[in-house]
């Protein structure tokens, strides 16, 4: 029985001892990775991020030459390769080690592991963290006019909201819309949970439904994601908007050339200002605008005022009427364009250097008469 007990404590202080010996060798494991580093900090899903892991001699006094270092994951996809005979670490000498990853199709926690193998047949195996979340940026209408109105400027606010777990950056919000001003807002970088507010101007030239689209774009880390927002709009005529009307119209033939001289009013029958009215002869064939007036300058029109103005044109032969513009702006400096046409009537005209049939046929007359004459009063001699 003794000799038993002596055999089972002696089994006892084998194993304990190969167990110390074990944990001894363990604790003198002199390489380790103290920390990583993912960018971006949570992957999308096909993301692909970049993964920096920290591996450093823990020897104080001993260099340590590091073999290999790779990444293997399932679910996470390594695109980068092995490192081979990265060379030795000095005594307390770190060494950044960088791996490029792919997330897949599905969101969740994954954890890759780091392997590195050192002199000595020393190894470690590192778990990475790695989170794919999905969550796209939010954008929303913030503000907009309850009444737009065709012609004048409508102020149209978006919010922009973050509500993924780490920073994305590039944000900004474009558009295709010829109607709206500016075509792109840059917002920058976005913190997670935060938020900002970008502005544009709709100016509206035609009534009824439209459609505004618009691109929210931003980038998780080099990857770049967008998401698209529609804005469905009514626009009406507003009452209060300057109306120019053109009165007492004249036109009159100059000699020669086919050229008219076109005059009369134009009225402000509106409840707001015309700045900057300016007439003009539209640009189209068979008709040109000519000197001295080929444009007249009016200027502000308050409401119930008018301006005379004339113009000259030169038209074909076979114009019958001629297009007049009349563009003016309103108090926000938006342009406005409207078109009226004149009716040109053909009338037979005498230039400077022609002569009418009529006129021609009596000079004829008078020439025979008065050679007529003087041949009688030779003749009588």
């Amino acid at each position: 029985m003794r000799k038993m007990l002596l055999l089972f404590l002696f089994l006892v202080l084998f194993v304990v001892g190969i167990s110390c010996a074990y944990a001894a060798e363990e604790q003198k494991s002199s390489v380790m990775i103290t920390g990583y580093q993912i960018s971006p900090e949570v992957l999308m899903r096909n993301d692909i991020g970049t993964v920096t892991v920290t591996v450093k001699n823990m020897e104080p006094v001993k260099s340590i030459n590091i073999k290999e270092a790779r990444m293997l994951g399932r679910d996470i996809k390594v695109l980068s390769g092995s490192y081979f005979n990265i060379g030795r670490l000095g005594p307390g000498e770190s060494l950044n080690l960088s791996f490029t990853i792919k997330a897949g199709y599905t969101d969740g926690i994954y954890y890759p592991k780091v392997l590195i193998e050192a002199e000595g047949a020393q190894s470690i195996r590192y778990r990475i963290q790695v989170k794919v979340d999905s969550t796209p940026l939010t954008i929303g209408v913030k503000n907009i006019p309850e009444d737009i109105f065709k012609g004048e400027r409508a102020r149209i606010e978006f919010v922009v909201g973050n509500p993924r777990q780490n920073t994305v950056t590039g944000v900004k919000i474009v558009t295709e819309e010829k109607e709206v001003i500016p075509l792109e807002v840059f917002i920058g970088a976005l913190s997670a949970d935060e938020s900002k507010v970008a502005s544009f101007n709709f100016t509206p030239q035609t009534k009824g439904a439209h459609v505004l689209n618009f691109k929210l774009e931003f980038k998780n880390g080099d990857n770049q994601h967008s998401a698209d927002l529609s804005v469905p709009l009514d626009v009406t005529e507003s009452k209060k908007s300057a109306e120019l009307i053109l009165t007492g119209l004249e036109v009159e033939s100059m000699l020669g050339m086919n050229v008219y001289k076109i005059t009369g009013d134009i009225n402000n029958a509106g409840l707001e200002e015309a700045k900057s009215v300016v007439m003009k002869v539209g640009d189209t064939e068979g008709i040109e605008a000519v000197h001295p007036y080929k444009a007249y300058f009016v200027g502000l029109l308050s409401p119930d005022d008018f301006s005379s103005f004339e113009l000259n044109v030169k038209v074909g032969e076979n114009v019958t009427n001629v297009p007049l513009i009349i563009e003016y702006k309103d108090e926000d400096g938006n342009l406005f364009s409207k078109t009226e046409y004149v009716s040109i009537e053909r009338r037979q005209t005498t230039s400077s250097g022609e002569m009418p049939v009529s006129m021609s046929a009596v000079l004829v007359v008078i020439a025979i008469l008065v050679i007529g004459a003087i041949a009688y009063s030779w003749k009588k001699r």
